[in-house]
């Protein structure tokens, strides 16, 4: 049996009689696969989340992330399994394939948007990379600080990947946009900054607008360009906050009580970064740093368990 097939075992494995869990997931599709495209299995088969959202429903509580605040700030614990699901970045698979799916198990759901994303239909820096290395013709490049990569077949290609993404994530000096360019370059494919393949088409305001009138869907800030906050001059880091709250508000009317750090583990956000969203009105900020919580958390510390390839 496929390892993706134990899903919703272990997903409900992770449910604690007394604490919460709170899911975070990026996309779910319909019947699209590419190996290397979606090597972290980020962007999981609608019927496997399905299948998933069904066991957590019969043996869980779900619960909103609006509720998760109000149990934190009463220091109420939460119901036994409680669990909460979140999707960051954007995507409009999120509307089309997930909330349905999550409607009619009456599962709230919050996504956090970054905002550029929403604005251009733009892609992640990674997601970029990701279709110049799928497809790329097999050759040898030179890269970073000389460090040479075979981009041949499919298991190559996922090691150049990963490597890339070490090499970013872990670097404050990398500019991730900069280094998309410079891959794509190398390779010798062209760059497309934006796509409506069902793992990189975003939502657009007006569908925001209009799920934001559903009970189930909550929204929230995700930055603007998802750079790692941690990692940005005091200015720019203003920017980013700003600068998304500001069109949530303007869009959509989206208030700015919900956030998500992008990448969110531990180097990527700091106690200047909670000062900064604590001064613009945010409340709560998940990470995802793996674990469950309690109602006495911290709203800005919060964990969260990554639902992708390594889960399945």
């Amino acid at each position: 049996m496929p390892p993706a097939n134990n899903l919703p075992a272990r997903l409900t494995a992770r449910l604690a009689p007394d604490a919460l869990t709170i899911f975070l997931f990026h996309g779910v599709i319909n019947g699209y696969n590419s190996a290397v495209r979606n090597y972290t299995g980020k962007h999981i088969n609608a019927d496997l989340f399905a299948r998933s959202m069904k066991q957590l429903a019969a043996t869980g509580h779900p619960i909103s992330m609006n509720a998760v605040v109000e149990h934190i700030d009463l220091q109420e614990e939460f119901p036994p399994r409680a669990f909460a699901v979140t999707f960051d970045d954007g995507f409009e698979n999120n509307l089309s394939v997930a909330a349905p799916i999550l409607a009619d198990l009456q599962i709230p759901v919050m996504i956090y948007l970054t905002t550029q994303f929403i604005e251009t239909n733009r892609m992640s820096w990674i997601d970029r990379i990701e279709a110049a290395v799928d497809q790329a013709e097999a050759q040898s490049i030179t890269a970073w600080s000389g460090a040479s990569f075979e981009i041949s077949d499919t298991a190559s290609r996922i090691r150049f990947l990963k490597a890339v993404r070490t090499r970013v994530k872990n670097d404050p000096a990398a500019d991730a946009d900069a280094f998309a360019t410079e891959v794509c370059t190398s390779l010798r494919v062209q760059e497309h900054m934006s796509s409506n393949s069902p793992l990189d088409l975003k939502m657009t305001w007006a569908q925001v607008r209009e799920a934001n009138e559903s009970a189930l869907i909550t929204f929230g800030g995700h930055s603007h360009t998802h750079p790692i906050l941690s990692f940005l001059a005091p200015d720019g880091l203003v920017a980013e906050i700003e600068t998304s709250l500001s069109l949530l508000d303007t869009y959509a009317g989206i208030g700015p009580t919900h956030y998500s750090y992008p990448e969110g583990l531990s180097h990527c956000y700091s106690d200047a970064v909670i000062r900064e969203l604590r001064r613009h009105g945010v409340r709560c900020c998940p990470t995802a740093i793996d674990g469950t919580n309690h109602a006495t958390s911290d709203l800005f510390h919060l964990r969260r368990v990554m639902v992708d390839a390594a889960t399945a």
